[in-house]
């Protein structure tokens, strides 16, 4: 077999898998349709959310008070907020306890006697519903009445000649030493962030099964069902070239849906980091652009270094399915296989993150499945050193080249590509 002929069987099967998938437009919907619709469906509630708080930051929360006369104080320190102002309670509180208030603020008869003997009063912040703008109204009303308590507590200290010093006798400050230098620094997301180690790589192997991995059955085990596979049982194609052309159709349809989602995620990161410039200046399309370009950029070695290790591992774990859905005789098998693959993938990503020390021994590094898994979550951690980066590239590499050449051998075998066929 001359590199010639298996660069034209390549081709061929590359062509041949390009056109079924583009022809599936139910397929192409269902790959695609994650990475837009559910941002989409985020955006929105951000909007609708972001325009609750707008409303509420320029008009103010209307309240009331129950028993307002025992706590005149409190009531005209809420009417002079910013945040909220005092609306008449309703005429007939029986039928409608609320009227135009938000919430309402029960206030107790010795209210003020418990103040003016340096003793704790309470309140009590009544809401008529859990809806999104109540929770807000809640959370305006608390800031206010911690703002007068603030301003009770620092009457009481100045009696005394104290400071909010004398309330705090140790101050704490966290840090971190790294042992050794990381790929990405804190600066650029690492930082010791816990749900960045726990939540992202969760995240990124469910990009991996939300991808193109779906599409390897109906490349195997579909074309027993269909009954084309026999077409390439009879050509002298050679089966390393039959893999790679499905193999290849296969990994780009992944890396563009792991595209997309990485660019989100950076424009998601951008709009955060920038957020503060977006608002309060007035900018131009390309300046805003350029913004969320020059926000975005600390982020991008890490997508690098992110990208190295996902490239390997998205092979090998492609590999590895496409052997078995080629031995598989009816999706039923296949299927199977998948939700195996879809529970063991994020149920091993967790047992990894848990069961690991923060430091390990780079040969970890090195392991099928878990060293990727331990690398990615060290990425986020801000931990990992570019040895150990080279080291778990180097063997996930060697570890796909062993998966597809297992798929190439479960394709060379008539007893697996005849399974199932009538």
């Amino acid at each position: 077999m001359t590199l010639k002929q298996f660069g034209r069987d390549f081709r061929i099967v590359f062509f041949k898998e390009l056109r079924e998938l583009f022809r599936d437009r139910r397929s192409l919907f269902w790959l695609f349709a994650p990475p837009i619709i559910l941002p989409g469906i985020a955006i929105c509630a951000a909007l609708f959310i972001g325009s609750q708080i707008i409303r509420i930051a320029d008009e103010g929360v209307p309240v009331t008070f129950e028993n307002a006369a025992a706590a005149p104080d409190l009531v005209n320190h809420f009417d002079e907020a910013d945040a909220t102002y005092v609306v008449d309670p309703p005429e007939n509180p029986e039928e409608d306890a609320f009227g135009e208030a938000l919430a309402i603020i029960v206030i107790p008869e010795d209210f003020q006697e418990i103040l003016a003997d340096g003793g704790t009063a309470q309140v009590q912040i009544v809401t008529k519903d859990s809806s999104v703008l109540t929770f807000f109204a809640s959370s305006a009303v608390r800031s206010v009445l911690d703002d007068y308590r603030d301003d009770i507590l620092q009457a009481r200290l100045a009696e005394l000649d104290l400071t909010d010093d004398w309330l705090e006798p140790i101050r704490i400050d966290e840090g971190r030493r790294a042992t050794q230098e990381s790929v990405a620094s804190e600066d650029e997301g690492g930082g010791s962030n816990i749900v960045a180690t726990i939540f992202l790589p969760l995240a990124v192997t469910s990009w991996l099964l939300g991808g193109g991995m779906g599409l390897i059955l109906d490349t195997t085990v579909g074309e027993k069902e269909r009954q084309t596979i026999e077409n390439l049982l009879v050509t002298p194609a050679n089966r390393m070239s039959i893999v790679m052309g499905k193999m290849t159709v296969v990994f780009i349809a992944s890396m563009m849906v792991m595209s997309l989602w990485l660019t989100e995620g950076l424009l998601l990161n951008g709009v955060s980091n920038a957020g503060t410039d977006l608002v309060s200046s007035s900018m131009s399309g390309p300046e805003v652009l350029q913004l969320l370009v020059e926000s975005s950029g600390s982020a991008l070695g890490l997508v690098l270094a992110l990208l190295v290790m996902i490239i390997p591992f998205t092979i090998m774990l492609n590999g590895l399915v496409m052997a078995w859905c080629a031995y598989a005789a009816n999706y039923r098998e296949a299927n199977l296989f998948m939700a195996l693959v879809q529970l063991g993938l994020p149920a091993t990503v967790l047992l990894t993150i848990f069961s690991l020390p923060p430091e390990v021994v780079e040969v970890v590094y090195a392991v099928p499945l878990f060293g990727t898994i331990v690398a990615i979550r060290d990425l986020f951690s801000g931990t990992l050193s570019m040895s150990a980066l080279l080291i778990n590239f180097g063997s996930a590499a060697v570890y796909a080249t062993g998966a597809l050449a297992l798929a190439a051998w479960v394709f060379g075998r008539e007893w697996s590509l005849t399974r199932g066929l009538q």
